[in-house]
């Protein structure tokens, strides 16, 4: 058997000084020579064989390994998954594993299926697969049940062009809904901001914090949704760094061995997976892109530095020492023909059916048909004759044992089919996809629907002559639809499959309305009020605005996720600012609003100073009077100087006309000027009054003796002008002396002139001079 062209990388590290290992016999094929005795090491490969596990030839013993799975779903090793194995060499064909690591290629839904050629389409990606590629869980053996929508796992090796060349293909159920998160790992092949290409599939990974130093030519996972089961696009969640190879410990790096495809050749360096190559003087010859090669050299810096390198293509694997397990078969009979199928086994080259129209059939009695592939349609037959086969795998150490007898009767005339296996359905916007495995002897196929459960051909609407898979379009958003589909031939009609069920995608959300009660309301000269009602499903707002008549969201200038009230502060005065809003959310932004607009008012002007400022003295007092203006508060600033402003007289705030300034030295003039303030502004000052206040007043005692002397009357009457009341009293008479009306502030007559109240005498004649009354 000869070594098919995949990816294949196997590490072995040295811990030695000194190693010897065996040539590479033509390049080795399945991983080189092992290590010798007691070596530690790594190879990546595909388990090729259960019974501990079987890796590039090397049996490993995995009782004390641990085993790590990527996803927490895989429970257990299979069969065709490639793996990371770490631990020692015991010779050249056995090993024991330390640890065991599996990591998948991708997970997603199957976009289209080519069983003939051998070619899947899953997220964008090309899988290619073939007889030796194990398809696991699906409903039958074999390709035959693998349909679009099927959610599958692959493992496998990536060619330099990035098609994956698959080693296990494994159903992954449920299968998929627009909810599930699907995975892909990959090279980025083109990135444009947060947008990136990995094979054809483009990842919108907006919003999401990538690695540091992501781009072209990274190796990342990516993780998201998908809007339909053949998208390429996907919504992404997370992005992250991988290593598509084996990290090498420097002090591990004595003696390495990799095989791989050569990529990125320049000069004498290339890669092999994920490990650069420095050939230095080493010859090239033949050594191309895409040709595989064994590399042998010792690991400096990062760096493979090769000693000897080998072209690989055409290196034989080093044959099997077990025969493979008996098949596992089933026989359908049809028109004069029966139809045996089987599932592919591990290490098999070819397949022999042996069949009798007795039963106990086995090789040693049955008749051979040698080299024979699944399904294999035995024709010929004669009608109502049973039919037994038992079928062997083979590989070079042997055949296999039988697989169980199967026994098929064709007919003369059509059987009825089967009822048809493997249905899916699977929803999307306002469609479900219906698959199922194709049935032997089917003609065609009805679809029976319904959106109640328990739908049957008697009760469901029939969909003939669907072929698979079939696309229900038109439904409606956010239903579940109830399938069963039969099979259909000239006799008749099969049984209904088992009922599967989809529900449609949710109805995508449709953009808001347009905000109403649109108002712009200006507060102040630099600022509008901008107010609007609510809108049912938005999100957000948005508001456009601009100085010009007309606004759209295309010409005004966005202020984004607005809240209503919006305060758009810093605008000029004596300016109309015009206004849309709109609403948003998941599906996009509503139409503009009705346009509204505000006017910011002008500037204003300090209030005009005072006018009408008088100033009037009086006894330590001055009054100072001014006309008044609504609304205005007024501050008064003095000073016994002249030329009195704000900065060089006294405050008295807040004072309001007429203010009287008390407390003042009498014979002194005052000098005032008056400012008005409205809000926050004050206006220029007054023109600057003044006043003088009075003389003090004479007092009795200041000029001459308490009582004066006698002729003094005539003096204070007539040259004064003093009337009696200033001296004696209010409502002192000439001719009546009395007690009350002596009993003054001015001259204390009782106590100066000793005046009798009970007489009204005085002890003291004269005080009123010679003046007769």
């Amino acid at each position: 058997m000869r070594y098919r062209a995949l990816y294949h990388l196997f590490v072995v590290s040295v811990m030695a000084a000194v190693m010897a290992m065996a040539g590479c016999s033509g390049g080795g094929g399945g991983g080189g020579t092992a290590p010798a005795a007691s070596t530690q090491g790594v190879s990546k490969g595909v388990i090729t064989q259960l019974g501990s596990i079987y890796v590039n030839g090397v049996k490993f013993d995995t009782s004390s390994a641990t085993i790590t799975m990527e996803d927490p779903g895989d429970s257990k090793l299979k069969v065709g998954m490639v793996v990371t194995v770490a631990g020692t060499f015991s010779d050249s064909t056995n090993g024991k594993a330390t640890s065991i690591s599996f990591s998948d290629n991708l997970k997603g839904p199957i976009s289209s299926f080519d069983g003939g050629a051998g070619i899947m389409r899953v997220m964008g990606q090309t899988v290619r697969f073939d007889s030796t590629t194990q398809f696991d869980d699906f409903p039958t053996m074999g390709t035959s049940s693998v349909v679009p929508g099927q959610m599958v796992q692959v493992s496998g090796f990536t060619n330099p062009d990035g098609t994956i060349r698959a080693t296990l293909i494994e159903r992954h159920m449920p299968d998929w809904t627009p909810s599930t998160t699907v995975e892909l790992k990959g090279t980025i092949g083109a990135m444009n901001g947060s947008t990136l290409a990995i094979g054809d599939l483009t990842v919108d990974a907006t919003g999401v914090t990538m690695p540091t130093g992501t781009g072209v030519g990274s190796f990342v996972k990516v993780e998201g949704k998908l809007a339909a089961f053949n998208s390429t696009t996907l919504k992404a969640t997370s992005v992250s760094a991988r290593r598509n190879g084996i990290e090498i410990d420097e002090k591990d790096g004595d003696r390495i061995e990799v095989e791989g495809y050569v990529r990125n050749l320049n000069g004498n360096r290339f890669m092999v997976g994920d490990t650069l190559v420095n050939a230095g003087t080493l010859s090239l010859a033949g050594i191309a892109n895409g040709v595989k090669v064994e590399v042998k050299g010792t690991f400096l810096n990062g760096i493979l530095i090769a000693r000897e390198i080998e072209i690989e293509d055409g290196a034989a694997v080093p044959p099997p020492t077990t025969v493979p397990a008996a098949p596992v078969a089933s026989a359908v009979g049809g028109v004069n023909q029966v139809t045996v199928s089987w599932n592919g086994v591990s290490g098999a080259t070819s397949y022999n059916i042996y069949w009798s129209t007795t039963a106990g059939v086995t090789p040693a009695t049955g008749t051979r048909i040698t080299g024979v592939t699944s399904p294999y349609v035995h024709t010929g037959r004669t009608a109502g004759t049973t039919y037994y086969y038992v079928v062997t795998a083979v590989n070079s150490a042997g055949e296999s044992a039988p697989s169980a007898q199967v026994s098929a009767t064709p007919t003369s005339t059509p059987a009825v089919p089967a009822a048809p296996l493997g249905v899916s359905a699977v929803g999307g916007a306002n469609q479900v996809t219906i698959s199922w495995a194709a049935v032997a002897g089917a003609t065609s196929y009805t679809i029976y629907w319904s959106t109640a459960t328990g739908v049957t051909p008697a009760t469901g609407t029939p969909i003939a002559n669907a072929t698979s898979p079939y696309v229900q379009t038109g439904l409606t958003a956010g239903t579940t639809y109830y399938y069963v589909v039969t099979a259909v031939n000239a006799t008749g009609e099969s049984a209904p499959s088992a009922q599967v069920s989809a529900t449609t995608a949710p109805s995508a959300p449709l953009p808001p309305t347009a905000p109403t009660g649109v108002t712009a309301t200006a507060v102040s000269p630099t600022q509008v009020n901008v107010a609007w009602s609510a809108v049912t499903g938005a999100v957000s707002y948005n508001i456009y605005w601009s100085t010009t008549a007309g606004v759209t969201p295309a010409t005004g200038t966005l202020i984004a996720n607005a809240t209503s009230p919006y305060s758009h502060t810093g605008r000029t005065a004596s300016t109309t600012y015009y206004y849309v809003v709109t609403a948003v959310n998941a599906a996009g932004e509503s139409v503009p609003s009705a346009q509204a607009s505000a006017t910011t008012s002008a500037t204003p002007l300090p209030p005009a100073a005072p006018t009408g400022v008088t100033a009037v003295g009086g006894t330590n007092q001055v009054t100072v009077s001014w006309a008044t203006v609504t609304g205005a508060t007024y501050n008064i600033y003095w000073s016994t100087t002249t030329g009195v402003t704000p900065a060089t007289g006294t405050l008295i705030a807040s004072v309001t006309s007429p203010f009287v300034h008390m407390g003042l030295t009498p014979s002194t003039t005052y000098y005032y000027v008056v400012t008005a303030t409205v809000g926050s502004l004050t206006s220029a000052p007054s023109a600057q009054v003044s006043a003088t206040t009075s003389a003090a007043p004479l007092v009795c005692g200041t000029c001459h003796a308490i009582p004066p002397a006698t002729g003094q009357h005539a003096f204070h009457v007539t040259t004064l002008g003093y009337s009696c009341a200033i001296c004696h009293g209010t409502g002192y008479s000439s001719t009546t002396v009395n007690t009350t009306l002596h009993l003054n502030g001015v001259v204390n007559v009782v106590s100066t002139i000793g005046f009798n109240p009970t007489t009204s005498t005085c002890a003291t004649p004269g005080c009123h001079g010679s003046r007769a009354w």
